[in-house]
């Protein structure tokens, strides 16, 4: 008897995990809405933490050289927040780069 129960409870702890992963699986997608994530972009690991402001001109930058906008374009787009990728540097890996888009103005 005592199995049976041992058992059963169980199956409740897995279906309340499998719940819960499809909850946070479905909240990091909506919180990835409107961003884009760009990678191979040189980090500056001086200090190991890049700041926001740094990692959004790297990003102007980028937009500019590897895909060719003009500079007036890329002037006018408009970020919520850019950031890198969370996490410790790795010695040969680069952070992507996470951008919030607000506003695109042609």
């Amino acid at each position: 008897m005592g199995s049976t129960l041992m058992s059963t409870r169980v199956s409740e702890l897995e279906r309340q995990r499998d719940k819960l992963y499809e909850e946070v699986t479905y909240l990091q997608s909506q919180s990835l809405r409107n961003n884009l994530i760009f990678t191979n972009i040189p980090e500056d690991n001086l200090t190991g933490n890049e700041s926001a402001e740094v990692s959004e001109q790297k990003l102007r930058d980028h937009l500019k050289s590897a895909l060719k906008l003009s500079t007036e374009n890329v002037d006018a787009i408009r970020f919520d927040r850019v950031h890198r990728s969370p996490g410790h540097p790795i010695t040969g890996k680069t952070k992507n780069i996470v951008a919030k888009f607000t506003i695109y103005e042609n």
